[in-house]
């Protein structure tokens, strides 16, 4: 099995306003932001191909947790819900994904429906384990 590192920073809404300002040119904050390291053409098929140890890393993922508990407050949702989803998200970034267009999103989409449920099919077989 091959491993791959990915780095998570949760950062203030003016950190996360100045990479979006920088790297996307959007002058705002927003909830997440990935910084792929690896070129991937096609996500379906495979990962990134390296030999290196040190390059065995995805990139990097930046959460402004204010905006994020400032969308949960407007959504009456609790962050521990949203974090998944933007988590998730943000690896399919990572992965090679994106939404620039319907086709793409619809993949990016499934994909992320598929993760999530594995995600939380872990997350109740462990919750059953606790209580029994």
């Amino acid at each position: 099995m091959v491993l791959w590192d990915i780095g998570v920073h949760f950062v203030d809404n003016e950190h996360i306003r100045e990479l979006n300002k920088t790297y996307r040119n959007k002058d705002k904050a927003t909830d997440i932001l990935s910084f792929p390291f690896h070129q991937v053409t096609n996500p379906e098929i495979d990962l990134p191909k390296t030999n290196l140890e040190d390059d065995m890393n995805l990139g990097d993922m930046y959460l402004s947790i204010p905006y994020i508990l400032q969308d949960c407050k407007q959504a009456n949702e609790s962050i521990s819900n949203r974090l998944p989803i933007l988590l998730t998200h943000g690896i399919c970034h990572l992965m090679g994904y994106d939404h620039e267009d319907d086709s793409d999103f619809k993949i990016m989409s499934e994909r992320e429906d598929e993760i999530l449920g594995q995600f939380y099919m872990f997350k109740d077989k462990k919750k059953k384990i606790k209580t029994q």
